[in-house]
């Protein structure tokens, strides 16, 4: 049989992360300007809120400029968005650093049920998790994979968003309705991980990632 830890979420639904240079509230807004994705069919917003540009295409990523700026200009604008893919110091400091982040994962089949998606979570999560903080972390993982409970349904068209806010607080959001908030830089962590991590969940996407946010710098 196929692990879940194995099917990317491009399969599923389409993901993204978005940072805000702000610990205000977080317009999630599109401007209206689409951009069409080819393997799902489905159109994605160009931009989110006033200031969230279009970074990558597999994994949906925008970006403030500003917090690209302010957190990784100092250490990296020497190097060339060519230099900078594929080098493990420059993720690891996207992922560390206490920037208002957030992944957008946006529904695109009809038949993704709520208990897959969390099935999904706790494999790909988990191993993340059990990476970064060794072996006592089933605790934090059943706090967050019990967010999404079988009330909950994600129908194409659904947004779900994992929004990392500051001082390392990890709130999930499901349509806009807040579903909960935990505090933890090791789950933070473990979340960007399956996106500009070692092992994405699509390296061609995380290539993509690296090249546009290196044009912020």
């Amino acid at each position: 049989s196929t692990s879940t830890a194995s099917i990317p979420f491009s399969f599923t639904a389409m993901s993204s992360v978005i940072s805000s240079h702000s610990s205000m509230p977080l317009s999630l807004e599109d401007n209206g300007v689409y951009v069409y994705e080819r393997r799902t069919g489905v159109s994605f917003p160009s931009a989110l809120g006033p200031s969230l540009k279009l970074c990558g295409v597999g994994l949906r990523v925008y970006a403030a400029d500003l917090d690209i700026k302010e957190y990784l200009s100092e250490k990296y604008t020497k190097f060339s968005a060519s230099k900078l893919q594929g080098k493990k110091e420059f993720t690891d400091d996207l992922m560390k650093s206490d920037i208002f982040m957030a992944v957008r994962l946006q529904i695109v089949h009809d038949e993704l049920s709520i208990g897959f998606l969390r099935n999904v979570f706790e494999e790909s999560v988990g191993s993340r998790l059990h990476k970064f903080g060794g072996s006592d972390y089933k605790e934090l993982l059943k706090r967050f994979t019990s967010q999404f409970k079988d009330e909950y349904k994600i129908p194409r068209g659904c947004v779900i968003h994992l929004l990392r806010e500051k001082g390392h607080f990890l709130r999930t959001l499901i349509n806009g309705q807040e579903v909960g908030s935990i505090h933890s830089k090791l789950l933070c962590k473990s979340i960007l991980d399956l996106y500009v991590g070692e092992e994405p969940f699509d390296e061609p996407a995380k290539e993509e990632i690296e090249n546009n946010v290196a044009t912020y710098l």
